[in-house]
Parts: C-alpha cells; sequence; structure tokens
C-alpha cells in the first residue's frame, strides 16, 4: 500500500536522529526576479528555526547559493548545516562534536580560474544582448537568469544561446533551470553535499525536499526509510510532492509539531 504525505510525515517525525535537509530557491523560497532579493517565506523560517532547537534535529540547506548568502539570509544564527555552491562548500559547524570550523571552502587552480573569468565574459556578454537579463556571480561558477524577461520565446532562446556557449568552453559543469542556467569550474552537486552531511551527522532518517533537477542527485541519496518531497511538478524519483513553497512551508510547520511532541519521549 502506497504511504500517503500525511503517514510519511508521522513516521519520520518519530526517528531517533533525525536529519531534514532542504533546498533554498523554489522550496524555502518563492523565486523572483533579483535573485538577491529571495527571501525564505516567514512560516518556513520559522519552522526551520524550531526544529533546529530539537534534540536529536538536524537541518540542513543544501543549494547552489554560495554559502554566503546562505549564513547571511537563513542562517544568520549559525544553527543549521549548510551546503553550498551545489555541495562545494561546505559548513558542519553546528553539528555537535566538530570543531568550530568544520568548513570546507572553495579553493580554484589557475586554470580553473581562467576558465570562470571566460565564461563570466560569455555571460555578461549575453546579458548586454537580452534586456532583463542577470548574471550572478558564483565563487566557482555563474549563472545567468532569465526570469525577469517577459516573453518566454526571448528567455528560452537566450538560455539556449548561454547553454552553447557554456558548452564551448571545455570543463564546465552546466546546470540547467527554471528560466537560468548555470555553470561551475567544479563537478560538486547537491548529492555530494548531502553525502558529506549524512556522514557527519548519522541520522537515522532524512527528510529532503526540493524543487528543480539538481535536486535528483540528493534525492537518488534516500532509502525506503527516507522520506523525499518534490516541490513543483517536475520529474522526480521522491515518492510524496507538494505544489509550491507555501505548501511546503504549511507542511514544515506541522512537521515540527509533530516532532516536538515526539522528541521529548525518544531515548
Amino acid at each position: 500500500m502506497t504511504e500517503t504525505l500525511s503517514d510519511a510525515l508521522s513516521r519520520t517525525a518519530g526517528a531517533n536522529r533525525l536529519l531534514v535537509a532542504l533546498d533554498f530557491d523554489g522550496t524555502l523560497a518563492p523565486f523572483t526576479e533579483d535573485p538577491a532579493d529571495s527571501r525564505p517565506l516567514p512560516a518556513a523560517r520559522e519552522a526551520l528555526d524550531a526544529l533546529a532547537d530539537l534534540p536529536r534535529t538536524t537541518v540542513a540547506i543544501i543549494s547552489g547559493r554560495p554559502l554566503e548568502f546562505l549564513r547571511a539570509v537563513v542562517d544568520p544564527a549559525r544553527r543549521m548545516v549548510l551546503s553550498g555552491s551545489h555541495g562545494a562548500e561546505m559548513d558542519l559547524a553546528a553539528l555537535p562534536d566538530l570543531p568550530e570550523d568544520a568548513e570546507h571552502d572553495i579553493h580554484l587552480t589557475v586554470e580553473q580560474l581562467n576558465l570562470l573569468d571566460r565564461a563570466v565574459d560569455e555571460t555578461e556578454k549575453l546579458v548586454s544582448r537580452y534586456p532583463g537579463s542577470r548574471a550572478e556571480l558564483k565563487p566557482a561558477g555563474v549563472c545567468f537568469h532569465t526570469r525577469p524577461i517577459k516573453d518566454p520565446r526571448v528567455s528560452d532562446q537566450a538560455l539556449d544561446e548561454m547553454t552553447r556557449a557554456y558548452a564551448e568552453l571545455d570543463g564546465l559543469r552546466i546546470t540547467p533551470g527554471q528560466r537560468v542556467v548555470e555553470c561551475s569550474v567544479l563537478s560538486a552537486t547537491k548529492g555530494d553535499g548531502l553525502r558529506i552531511i549524512k556522514a557527519a551527522a548519522s541520522p537515522d532518517v532524512v527528510v529532503f525536499a526540493g524543487d528543480d533537477v539538481t535536486d535528483e542527485d540528493a534525492m537518488e541519496l534516500l532509502t525506503v526509510n527516507d522520506l523525499g518531497i518534490k516541490v513543483g511538478d517536475k520529474e522526480s524519483v521522491a515518492r510524496q510532492r507538494v505544489s509550491g513553497p507555501e505548501e511546503l512551508a504549511d507542511l514544515l510547520r506541522v512537521f515540527t509539531d509533530q516532532r516536538a511532541r515526539v522528541v521529548t519521549s525518544i531515548k
């Protein structure tokens, strides 16, 4: 018999050691025209803060955003585990029994820096040709955003051109998204980020939610006892689904209450 989302939440809330890992854009936060303006929904932020305060409960954010952005916008109190730049940057300092400097920063070679400069140049060229598009610089890559372009045909054309330009630069990892295409000089994925966090936190159960194709690398690591939640209508290996960030925020609030009720009885 197929497990309902309600049943899955009740089951995972009772885990002895629980890891709740979440993507940011399109999952905790609705998309915005300017990526710098994106913020978690208030209900989602409140639930995450409450979860992070519970015993035997680890909250992690696994995102393509730079670590610096996640610290400032999602976890200024430094109570969560963070994986930025698609698993290339890690901050595990919130975990117990780990040193405060348990961080993995990005260190690029001269060749990688040169390749990144070329990718940034190609991105800025296309931004100048497509009014409304934006370039978002990251420690190991660059994103080309077309969400502000109102005509979807122009947006698709710009994304296709950008993808071809990135493909001509040997050594880039190209990641398409929702009205965005990103390239990186590193090969890390969100699956790599989740793998590192799982090894450090040793959870009995993992809950992971994400909306985009990049989140599937993490979804595929989940076991039958874990809970994967796809946000939105894209294809996914996740067995459960919600319609968008607003529904996920409501779900997190219910889940936090469930976890709080049972966690004090776990021995």
